[in-house]
């Protein structure tokens, strides 16, 4: 009897499970347009190699970059919880000005250019195909070009120290709505924002300046389930 019990408690699991798609894996890429994220910030009394000067450090334009990686689905009826592993290819500019000659050959727009792995954990409801979700994000740094370190060392040259304190690990949100086609694809469309700073001092020749530096991004993505 307890036998048949079991037996049976299995069946209905199954079958709610196969029901429900209780637990689906699939693939997923796509684009993604990203910032280099500050607030315009003066380095005052920079020892070049032509003398003192002073820069502006502004914001520059988003860039796109790709990602690609896999993800899991766990649903009961209309709730749903979806984690992803992604390598993703993050980017954006910064604008640096010489303070006092908007012409001179200091000035420049640098690239800031990381490849990472992104582990999002989606929790979001679906009603018929569309779906809306939120959740954290943690960010982690496998390489990485900075391009505002190489610029300020050409500024100031190789015997001065130049370091740009970025962190391997930071940990963020994402929000967004998508929509499933067919029971094969997904389409999903979020927005990343931070909730730890990727960076938050530069400093020039021994000189330390505050320099909050986030990477928010929007995301396009297709997943295909196996």
């Amino acid at each position: 009897m307890k036998r048949l019990s079991l037996l049976f408690v299995a069946t209905l699991l199954m079958v709610s499970v196969a029901n429900a798609q209780f637990l689906r894996f699939g693939v997923k890429g796509g684009l993604n347009s990203s910032s280099m994220k500050i607030d315009k910030t003066t380095l005052e009394n920079v020892s070049t190699l032509d003398g003192a000067k002073d820069f502006v450090l502004e914001q520059g334009d988003s860039e796109f970059g790709l990602h690609f990686g896999v993800f899991g689905r766990i649903q009961i009826a209309g709730v749903f919880i979806q984690p992803e592993v992604l390598f993703t290819q993050a980017k954006g500019n910064f604008v640096i000005t010489d303070q006092a000659d908007a012409q001179s050959t200091y000035n420049a727009i640098v690239e800031q250019k990381f490849n990472r792995l992104d582990i999002p954990v989606m929790a979001g409801y679906k009603f018929g195909p569309a779906k809306v979700f939120l959740g954290p994000v943690a960010t982690f740094t496998l390489s990485e070009k900075d391009g505002l370190k190489d610029k300020m060392t050409d500024f100031v040259g190789e015997n001065s120290t130049v370091e740009n304190s970025l962190n391997n690990a930071v940990f963020g949100y994402q929000v967004g709505v998508g929509l499933d086609i067919l029971k094969f694809a997904t389409l999903d469309v979020k927005y990343e924002g931070n909730l730890s700073k990727l960076g938050d001092q530069l400093s020039v020749g021994g000189q330390n300046f505050n320099l909050d530096q986030r990477n928010p991004q929007w995301i396009f993505s297709l997943g295909i389930f196996f």
